[in-house]
C-alpha cells in the first residue's frame, strides 16, 4: 500500500502516475494498493472469457462493452480494476470528453482469483454487492481458496454469486460442469474451457 498525505479522490486516482507503466493499482478508503502480477494463465483466462464474452454480445446484438482491469468506481475513495467488466456501451458525441474508468454499474464482473484471493471473495464481493451488480464470478482457477470457504471443497471451481432480492446467491461449479450465465444465458461454457482457455474448441 502506498500512503499518501492525504486520501485520494476517485478523480484523483484517475491522475495518479507513479512513472512505472507496469504497476496497477486500486483505490481503498482513499490509499492506493498496489495490484500482483498476474500470471501467464491467469492472462489467458482473461483473454478467452473477455473474447467468448464479446462474442455473445455481438451475436445477440446488444450494446455492450468488454473492459479488462479499467478503474471502476465503487464510491467517492473506492475504486477496483475488474478482470472483466460488462458495461453497456458508452455513447460518444464529437463536442464531448470522454470519460476515464467506469461510473456506472456494470451487467456482470468477473475476477480471476489470484494469492489475495480473500479480497475478491470477501472485499469485492461485498463492494459489487452495495455496487447492484447483477452477477459476480471468481475463477479459482488454482483451486487455492480453502475448503471452509467453499461450499464443494476445496478445487478449481467457479464461484457464481448472482443478485436475488438485494443479496447475493451462490452456486459453485467444478470441472466438467457448464456454468449457467444471466448476462448471456446462450453461453454455455463449462470450467474445463475456461481453464483450458483455447476459443478455437468452442467456438
Amino acid at each position: 500500500m502506498i500512503i499518501t498525505p492525504v486520501p485520494l479522490t476517485f478523480k484523483q486516482f484517475l491522475d495518479f502516475n507513479d512513472g512505472n507503466e507496469l504497476n496497477e493499482y486500486e483505490l481503498v478508503a482513499g490509499r492506493l494498493v498496489l495490484m500482483p502480477e498476474p500470471s501467464e494463465l491467469h492472462e489467458e483466462i482473461l483473454e478467452f472469457l473477455s473474447f467468448m464474452f464479446e462474442v455473445a454480445y455481438r451475436r445477440r446484438k446488444l450494446k455492450y462493452s468488454v473492459r479488462k482491469r479499467n478503474a471502476l468506481q465503487i464510491n467517492e475513495t473506492q475504486s477496483r480494476r475488474p478482470d472483466i467488466a460488462i458495461i453497456e456501451r458508452p455513447q460518444f458525441f464529437a463536442d464531448a470528453q470522454p470519460r476515464m474508468g467506469i461510473q456506472t454499474r456494470p451487467f456482470m464482473i468477473v475476477e480471476i482469483a489470484s494469492f489475495n484471493w480473500s479480497t475478491d471473495l470477501i472485499d469485492k464481493q461485498e463492494e459489487y454487492l452495495v455496487l447492484g451488480v447483477p452477477e459476480y464470478w471468481i475463477i479459482d482457477y488454482r483451486g487455492q481458496i480453502p475448503a471452509k470457504y467453499c461450499q464443494r471443497g476445496k478445487g478449481k471451481k467457479a464461484i457464481v454469486l448472482t443478485l436475488e432480492n438485494g443479496e447475493y446467491q451462490r452456486s459453485e461449479y467444478l470441472e466438467g460442469e457448464i456454468i449457467p450465465c444471466q448476462t448471456f444465458p446462450d453461453l454455455k461454457l463449462t470450467l474445463d474451457q475456461i481453464l483450458a482457455a483455447d476459443a478455437e474448441d468452442v467456438v
